[in-house]
C-alpha cells in the first residue's frame, strides 16, 4: 500500500526503522534483567519490509523454532491482507470492488467488510472528517499533484455516504463511481490481526509495530510496560510512555509529505477541501485496538485543531495528544502523563 518508487520505499522504510529504533525500547533491556530468573522465556524479535514500512514483531517465548513459525505466519497474513486492502494493486479485493458497476450490492470478505464498517462509524462520528472515498485525490497526492479547483468540485459528489453496507449479507454497494483508500485504517487492522495470531498461540507479552501503528499486550518480564517515545513534528521526543494491553497510533506529516512553492503538503487529505493538510501537527491516540487508534488519529489530524480536541474529549473510546510544531501540546484528561525522554 505504498506509492513510493523502490528507492524511495527503501529510504522511507529505513527512516521509519530508525525512528522506531530511537523511540521504541520494546523491552530490549528486559531480557538482560530477567536472565537470573525465567531464563527459558526469551525475547524474540522479527522484522520485514511490508506495506511501505518496516513491520516489527516482538514477543517472549520459550521456543525459538515455534517463534519463527509464528513470525512467518504473521508476515504471510500481512501479504494476504494487503491483497485485500491495497488500492495500489489492481487485482486487490478493494480495487475490484471499485471497478464493478455501481448501485449493485457485492458480497465481500469479512476482513474488508469489518474495516469498511469501522471506517463508516468513525466517518459518521467525525462529520465526514474521516472519509475512505478520497482515493482519486490521494492518488494525485502520490504523484505530487495538487487537485485543481474544477476537478475538486466534480469529485466532491463522492463521500463516505455513498458507501452502503448490509451487515446481514456482508455486502457493499457504491452509489457513485469512486476509489476507496483504506490507508487511514488498514494498517491498524492488520496490526490487530497479527496480535490475534500471537494470542491464539499462547503468547502473553507482545508488541506489533507497523509504522505509526502499535499494539501491545502484557508488559515485558520485569517491566512496568512497553516503553514508547512520543515525538514532536520536529522528530524530537516530547516524552515517554509505558504501555500495556493497549494500542497507539500517531498521525502526522513527519515522513509522508512533499513540498511545492515552499508549502509542505502532508499525505492527509481534508475531505471538505479535497486538499492536503499543510499545518504541522502530530496526533497520538490510545485506544483498545490499533484499528480504532489508526482511524481516530487520521480523523483528528485532519479536523480543525480546536474541533478535534473537543471531539477527542467527548469520545469515550480514546485518549489523545495533540502536538503542534513549535507550540505547547494539548491532551485529553485520561492521556497518561509523559515521562522524561
Amino acid at each position: 500500500m505504498s506509492s513510493l518508487s523502490p528507492i524511495e520505499k527503501f529510504i522511507h522504510s529505513l527512516a521509519v526503522l530508525l525512528k522506531s529504533a530511537a523511540c521504541l525500547c520494546l523491552g530490549t533491556t528486559s531480557l538482560f534483567a530477567q536472565q537470573g530468573g525465567e531464563a527459558e522465556r526469551t525475547r524474540q524479535y522479527f522484522s520485514e519490509p511490508h506495506l511501505g514500512t518496516i513491520v516489527q514483531i516482538v514477543f517472549y517465548s520459550k521456543d525459538k523454532e515455534h517463534s519463527q513459525k509464528l513470525a512467518k505466519q504473521c508476515f504471510e497474513r500481512i501479504e494476504n491482507l494487503n491483497r485485500t486492502f491495497s488500492d495500489y494493486l489492481p487485482d486487490s479485493e478493494v480495487s475490484q470492488l471499485c471497478a464493478k458497476p455501481i448501485k449493485v450490492a457485492y458480497k465481500v470478505s469479512d476482513d474488508l467488510f469489518d474495516v469498511i464498517a469501522q471506517a463508516q462509524e468513525i466517518s459518521a462520528a467525525t462529520g465526514g472528517a474521516f472519509d475512505i472515498t478520497l482515493g482519486r485525490v490521494t492518488h494525485k497526492w502520490r504523484e505530487k499533484k495538487l487537485p485543481q479547483e474544477k476537478a475538486s468540485i466534480r469529485e466532491s459528489h463522492a463521500s463516505y455516504q455513498d458507501v452502503v453496507l448490509n451487515p446481514g449479507s456482508k455486502s457493499v454497494l457504491l452509489r457513485q463511481t469512486l476509489k476507496i483508500d483504506l490507508g487511514g485504517i488498514a494498517k491498524g487492522y492488520i496490526a490487530d490481526q497479527l496480535m490475534i495470531i500471537l494470542r491464539k498461540a499462547g503468547i502473553k507479552q507482545a508488541a506489533v509495530i507497523i509504522g505509526g501503528e502499535m499494539v501491545f499486550t502484557e508488559a515485558p518480564p520485569g517491566k512496568a510496560g512497553w516503553t514508547v517515545g512520543i515525538e514532536r513534528p520536529s522528530h524530537q521526543v516530547l516524552g515517554m510512555l509505558r504501555l500495556s494491553n493497549i494500542a497507539l497510533s500517531t498521525s502526522g506529516d513527519s515522513y509522508q509529505f512533499f513540498e511545492k512553492d515552499g508549502v509542505r503538503h502532508a499525505h492527509l487529505i481534508d475531505p471538505s477541501s479535497r486538499k492536503p493538510k499543510t499545518n504541522r501537527l502530530n496526533v497520538t491516540i490510545l485506544a483498545r485496538s490499533a484499528m480504532l487508534a489508526d482511524a481516530w488519529a487520521t480523523a483528528l489530524r485532519i479536523s480543525a485543531p480546536e474541533a478535534a480536541l473537543k471531539l477527542a474529549k467527548q469520545e469515550k473510546e480514546i485518549e489523545a495528544a495533540f502536538i503542534p510544531f513549535g507550540k505547547p501540546a494539548a491532551f485529553t484528561a485520561g492521556f497518561p502523563k509523559l515521562g522524561k525522554p
